[in-house]
């Protein structure tokens, strides 16, 4: 069936009056492109390229006059042939130059169709790469909420989280602590000008009161999980708080502390337990505050606390090695200080 010329700029403008018209959730969006035909089979350029050709100089003439036909088909032809004669060479100019036109409108369609292609798939690519960064971001700014909101509890409520009791098992361990770690005091004595800094002293696990001897009247708070140690303590007359240690450290204000004395790591704290232990020691304390970490046991685990806490950004001021009395093994101090605000 032949396409008639008028046909298609009608369509056309129906198309356009149809889209002027419509309303905006109507319209097509990015997500239409793919149901968009290519240009390439649009009508209006079939229609050229069926229709592009100058007529045919010996296509047939009638005419529908039966006596005087003959001889006006007859005039005819030899009106086209002095026609054709007289305009050849226009009619040749013509011709070249549809077909260079027909052929730059293919090729402009096929061109144009691979361009739009090639913009969708990028655009496609950008959106994909655009929701994977979206996701990350999202999930980081979750994990900064949670820790700011962690952050703000354990700062309003410094004792909320800490457990007032320790737990059976911990009690125990403390107990075990102070009859195999025997002394403590001679151990922690050296280090004692280090903690005469303004603020306050927590000594986390003071066991039965013998640390507190150690620092020869620096005033200090003990913490301990076993209720008969907390008991002996109040009665030489020292500050004790009975309490799970892991849990009030992490409880403890940020920034509160002017020392920290942390007594028989190895056999406290498990090794998976080391990292948050050092983060919530350094979290705890003040710029300049000093953290000294007593009862590693050998040259391993004194390795592993200097390397955590380099990675926490504290500076190791002190370690020394305290030989044992045949019994016991050799015993290892290190001292650490958090670094001035900048």
């Amino acid at each position: 069936m032949p396409v008639r010329i008028e046909e298609i700029i009608e369509r056309i403008r129906r198309e356009i009056a149809a889209e002027a018209n419509a309303a905006p959730t109507d319209r097509s969006g990015p997500s239409d492109v793919d149901r968009l035909p290519a240009i390439s089979t649009r009508p209006e350029l079939d229609y050229l390229n069926r229709n592009w050709h100058l007529f045919d100089p010996l296509s047939e003439m009638r005419s529908h006059r039966r006596w005087s036909g003959p001889l006006v088909v007859r005039l005819r032809w030899k009106l086209r042939r002095l026609v054709l004669g007289v305009l050849d060479r226009y009619f040749e100019k013509e011709r070249l130059f549809l077909i260079e036109l027909v052929r730059f409108n293919n090729a402009l369609a096929e061109r144009s169709d691979r361009l739009l292609r090639e913009v969708t798939e990028r655009t496609k690519a950008v959106a994909e790469r655009n929701d994977l960064f979206l996701g990350a971001l999202d999930v980081r700014l979750e994990a900064l909420e949670a820790r700011e909101q962690l952050r703000r509890v354990l700062v309003e409520s410094p004792r909320g989280l800490a457990p007032q009791t320790g737990d059976a098992e911990e009690s125990v361990l403390a107990e075990m602590a102070v009859a195999v770690g025997a002394g403590l005091a001679e151990r922690v004595r050296p280090f004692g000008h280090y903690l005469r800094s303004p603020g306050p002293v927590l000594l986390l696990g003071c066991g039965d009161g013998e640390v507190f001897e150690a620092l020869d009247g620096i005033a200090a708070t003990g913490v301990e999980a076993s209720a008969s140690l907390v008991d002996e303590c109040r009665s030489r007359g020292f500050a004790a708080e009975i309490a799970a240690l892991r849990s009030y450290l992490e409880a403890v204000q940020e920034g509160s502390l002017g020392g920290l004395v942390v007594t028989r790591v190895v056999d406290r704290y498990p090794l998976v337990t080391w990292p948050r232990m050092v983060a919530a020691a350094w979290r705890s304390l003040r710029p300049g505050g000093v953290a000294l970490f007593e009862g590693l046991a050998d040259e391993g685990a004194a390795a592993r606390l200097r390397w955590l806490a380099g990675r926490q950004r504290f500076t190791v001021v002190d370690a020394r090695e305290f030989p044992g009395d045949g019994r016991a093994p050799r015993e290892r101090v290190l001292v650490c200080r958090r670094g001035e605000a900048t």
